[in-house]
């Protein structure tokens, strides 16, 4: 008959469940049973069911609890082959096909021992001893199961820089054994919590519920950040204990987390989900490229079973030998394009901002990401590359471009307006729009100065569709694969009446992020569609654009406009840049139903080889709030 075994993983100190006892049939078939029994126990590692010579079931039960107690974090299936006769009628051996499986690594340890049967009063009995379950072990000798780490693949950025490196943390928490009883425990661990800033209600609840023995993580703290706590507060919390480790991190906490992804221990949730990949202990990435790519910057769990001299509490002694040993495999280190320098510069002139903000940008000629950088108000959340802010004057960029299809040049002449009315909705220019640029202009000025219904008045000549049609060929509503998600865009292609004179002038249903928007300016410098890149030689699909791109003579006619709102417009402290040659488009969009509306702050702006794009989600008027950091990042991106 063919045996059916189950598989458990070791846990030590748990309860022993009684198998039923070996066969006593006197046949050979008898000896089968009673070797298919005895692999069955062993594989559930208990024997306490079993007959022994000579040795009580209890007593052959803690031997082998013993060998064994050290293999935590490893599971067994043994196996009986064959039953042979012995020296005697009354004689028999098997052998045994013992596969350990290690969770770390989920990698197998395969050997064979042997076992003796002897039939005593018509019952097949075990003849036990160590080296049933393995053939080097002693009574005074186990195993033990070592765990090899590997070393997480490092994340670098441009010019080879180390972005994601071991960096030192510490690590603060409490020792329960300091903690004599529960209310103080509740005391320290709320003091704690308050102080390092996290949840007092669960950080008293998972102090409450861990082990006597346990120390209790409160949080891990980059060395610089542990410095500057209150180291008197701190020393004053009774049972409060720290513990220097490192951990792969950025350069800074507020970097590119929301790129990034972050990396840590792993959780039951983790375990659960992985399908045996893995294991408690071992440490996984979460979110971001560290997620994404943990297969890559991962690597492989090693191990080692040594045999070991036991104590006389069972904890290994000195190593005796390693029968088996298998090393881990580190992390593949990956490239990503972020400038390293240029990132946090961004996160630096974004720090004041009271609202979410970042700022993104790219080389014209590869596409790379240099900067993807969000404000700290911004919470986490990648406004640089999920946003869906309407774009405001910036989108007047891709509006131009719908004219010149229309065979409009920088000279047409263009009706700016004081206001249009578009079935009874009432646009207006901004309330500092120059007088003197009033009334009939040519485009050239309307761009410079911004001017709403200029560009309204033209919603008879560009269609919904022809502005569309135009976003995508500066690359909206791109297809993309970052390694991490982002959005491209959208601009309907209908619209209401109201609405598309609204779209005309980034308002509207059009949405877009920071990274849409330096991709516009990008693409209008190159006079093609320029398809972002983030991450090296990963094997990501290639970015496909959404429609025609826009062509070179096209974008020579809009670099030209875009240098007329450096000259004459919102970004003139762009001309401080060296060479002075400059060009991009401030913007303004309208949110909400406050009154006056609050207004998003935008600045799209090409300098060299740099295409960027900024915003501010509650700012003032582009030329404002957002043209002074834009000739900052820009100053910092030429150096």
């Amino acid at each position: 008959m063919n045996p059916v075994f189950t598989r458990r993983t070791l846990m030590l100190g748990a309860g022993i469940s009684a198998l039923l006892p070996l066969s006593a049939c006197g046949s050979n078939s008898g000896a089968k049973d009673a070797a298919q029994g005895l692999a069955s126990a062993l594989t559930n590692l208990d024997v306490n069911g079993q007959r022994f010579v000579d040795t009580l079931a209890s007593d052959a039960q803690a031997s082998l609890q013993n060998i064994v107690r050290n293999m935590a974090g490893a599971s067994v299936e043994v196996t009986a082959g064959d039953v042979t006769k012995g020296d005697n009628k009354d004689a028999r051996t098997v052998p045994l096909h013992w596969a350990w499986t290690v969770d770390s690594s989920q990698q197998k340890w395969e050997y064979d021992t042997t076992a003796t049967l002897n039939k005593i009063e018509d019952a097949w009995q075990t003849v036990w001893q160590q080296t049933l379950v393995h053939s080097d072990l002693t009574h005074t000798s186990g195993l033990q199961l070592v765990t090899d780490a590997p070393t997480r693949g490092e994340i670098l950025g441009a010019h080879d820089s180390k972005i994601v490196a071991l960096r030192p943390v510490v690590r603060v928490g409490l020792d329960k054994t300091q903690l004599s009883d529960e209310e103080q425990q509740s005391k320290s661990a709320r003091a704690l919590a308050e102080l390092v800033d996290v949840d007092a209600d669960a950080y008293e609840n998972t102090v409450k519920n861990a082990g006597d023995q346990q120390f209790v993580e409160a949080i891990v703290l980059r060395e610089e950040a542990f410095k500057e706590l209150d180291r008197a507060k701190l020393d004053a919390i009774d049972g409060v204990h720290t513990a220097e480790d490192s951990l792969p991190l950025a350069p800074s906490a507020g970097f590119a987390p929301d790129i990034l992804g972050s990396v840590g221990d792993a959780s039951e949730e983790d375990v659960k989900n992985s399908d045996g990949t893995i294991s408690a202990g071992q440490q996984v990435g979460r979110g971001g490229l560290q997620g994404r790519f943990q297969d890559q910057l991962g690597g492989t769990y090693g191990y080692a079973v040594n045999i070991v001299n036991l104590e006389t509490d069972g904890s290994p002694g000195y190593k005796l030998s390693t029968p088996q040993e298998v090393k881990a495999v580190d992390g593949k280190p990956m490239t990503i394009t972020l400038d390293a320098d240029l990132q946090q510069k961004a996160v630096d002139l974004l720090a004041g901002q009271t609202s979410p903000s970042a700022i993104v940008a790219l080389r014209v000629s590869t596409g790379e990401i240099i900067t993807a950088a969000n404000g700290e108000a911004s919470e986490g959340f990648s406004t640089a590359l999920l946003a869906q802010y309407a774009p405001g004057s910036t989108f007047k960029v891709p509006t131009s471009l719908a004219l010149l299809r229309k065979n409009f040049t920088p000279e047409s002449t263009v009706n700016c307006s004081e206001s249009v009315t578009v079935d009874g909705q009432t646009f207006k220019n901004a309330s500092t729009y120059p007088a003197d640029a009033l009334g009939e202009q040519p485009l050239s000025v309307a761009v410079a100065q911004s001017c709403n219904t200029a560009f309204i008045n033209e919603r008879d000549t560009v269609s919904q569709e022809d502005l569309q049609n135009a976003a995508k060929s500066l690359g909206v509503e791109m297809s993309v694969d970052l390694g991490i998600d982002a959005f491209m865009g959208t601009v309907p292609a209908t619209d209401s009446e109201v609405t598309h004179a609204a779209s005309l002038i980034g308002q509207g249903d059009v949405l877009v992020s920071p990274l849409a928007m330096a991709v516009v300016a990008a693409s209008a410098a190159k006079g093609e569609i320029v398809k972002p890149v983030l991450v090296k030689d990963a094997g990501l699909e290639e970015a496909k654009p959404a429609g025609d791109s826009v062509t070179a003579d096209e974008a020579k006619q809009l670099q030209k406009l875009m240098r007329g709102v450096v000259e004459d417009g919102g970004l003139k402290p762009l001309q401080e840049l060296t060479p002075n040659v400059a060009y991009g488009k401030t913007g303004t969009a309208e949110y909400g139903n406050d009154n006056p509306p609050k207004t998003h702050s935008w600045v799209i702006a090409v300098h060299q080889d740099i295409a960027m794009a900024l915003v501010v989600e509650d700012g003032d008027f582009g030329s404002i709030t957002g043209a002074p950091i834009a000739l900052e990042y820009l100053k910092a991106a030429s150096a």
